[in-house]
This record gives structure tokens, sequence and C-alpha cells, in this order.
């Protein structure tokens, strides 16, 4: 496998599929750069990772400018970071709608907007949507920002065209994620009943497949919302 030489930047490195993806693309030969809003970023990642506060401005700013920095220009950037409430709209604060709409896809776009002058020609986005973006969850705001995110894709793989793709990875429930963990044991069965392979994705597919749509062969792929669920919504 020849060393790929790419500058990728993974914006939530610590996620629940953060270090699967890290390590697959440090693996591929890319020199990847990483943000973490707190703690530590995968062990395979190499140097210092990037703090970034989705919800401040000015981590923003700071964070685009230490990409600047640090390697100058980018060949790929990977959205991984959100969060997810896992209530119903009625238990929701109003604080909490805007965090989540926030987080999930609000200051993503404007984290890539400050990143566009820093994007080589020919350079990919992959974000990460949800099967709850496509068919609807029992939370809502968390469904409505992952929906947002497939609009959003949509739109800038017009407008940023063919200087940049923009893709998405969509899964359903990823094994071992924080919020299969935080999930009771029933509703976890009940989303592996409902999946015809009869299994969940685990964090390592997820990876794979960022890290595949990336390569050469996938050069045709842009504005697409890639479902990696198993078949539970198609």
């Amino acid at each position: 496998m020849t060393p790929t030489g790419r500058n990728t930047l993974v914006v939530g490195a610590s996620s629940s599929i953060g270090p699967p993806v890290v390590d697959a693309l440090v693996q591929r030969g890319d020199h990847v750069l990483t943000t973490v809003r707190s703690g530590a970023a995968p062990e395979s990642a190499p140097g210092r990772p990037i703090e970034l506060d989705l919800l401040d401005p000015a981590s923003l700013d700071a964070a685009a400018s230490a990409c600047r920095e640090r390697v100058g220009q980018l060949d790929v950037v990977v959205f991984l970071a959100g969060i997810l409430p896992g209530s119903s709209l009625s238990a929701y604060s109003d604080e909490q709608i805007t965090g989540v709409l926030t987080v999930n896809v609000g200051a993503q776009a404007a984290l890539l907007r400050r990143l566009l002058p820093l994007l080589r020609p020919g350079a990919q986005v992959v974000m990460t949507a949800s099967v709850s973006g496509e068919r609807g969850s029992y939370d809502p705001v968390y469904a409505a920002s992952k929906a947002a995110v497939i609009g959003l894709v949509k739109s800038l793989a017009s407008w940023l065209a063919p200087d940049v793709r923009v893709n998405a990875v969509s899964p359903g429930l990823i094994e071992g994620s924080t919020m299969y963990r935080d999930m009771l044991p029933e509703r976890r069965a009940a989303h592996r009943d409902r999946t015809p392979t009869g299994r969940l994705v685990t964090p390592e597919e997820i990876a794979g497949v960022v890290v595949g749509i990336c390569e050469p062969a996938w050069a045709g792929l842009n504005g697409q919302i890639i479902g990696v669920n198993g078949g539970a919504h198609v």
C-alpha cells in the first residue's frame, strides 16, 4: 500500500468511532490532525490534538488557524463530532435544543466555512449523518440535526464541485458506541432484531467505509449518503 501523504483533519477524534477512523487513516499513510472537545486524542494520532469547542465561535477560528499553521492545506476533512441526548421533545430545554442543532450541524458548517480556503483542489469532506435523519427517531431534535447534515451534504456537493467532493456516512446503531452503552438491553436487541443481517455495525466497519470512500476508485462519489445499517433502513 502506497502512503497517501494526504493532510487529513478528523473533527471529533475522541468520539465513539474516532479512534478506529484515525487508526485507519494513519495506517493508510495520511498526516492526521485531530480535534477533541476534552481529553486525549486516539493514541495513534500523531502530534498534539487541536482543542475545539463547537459551541464557541472563537474556538472555531482558533482551530482553523491551527490547521493553517500546522499543514497549510488540507486534502480530507472528516466530521465525527456529535451529541445525542436520546430525549423526547418534551424533555428538552431550549438550551439543549440549540446545543444539539449547533454541535451536530450548525457549528460543523461554520467550521467548514473557515476551512474552505485551506482545501486543496480535489479535496474531500466526509460528514456523519444517521439513519435517524432518514427515517426519524424517538429523539426528534437529534433526528432533525442529522437530516440537516444530509441537506448540507447534498447542497455543498453541487456548490463546491469540482474542486471539493462532499459525502456522508449514515450509520444505524453502532455496536459499543456511547449510544449503545447507554441503551437498555431490550432496546439494543430491538435494533438488532430489525436488522436483516442480524447484527449491528461496528466502529471498525464504519472506519473502513470512511477511509474507503476517500480512495481514488471512489472519485465519482459526490453528494451521496452511504447507509451502513445492515439493511435496517433502505
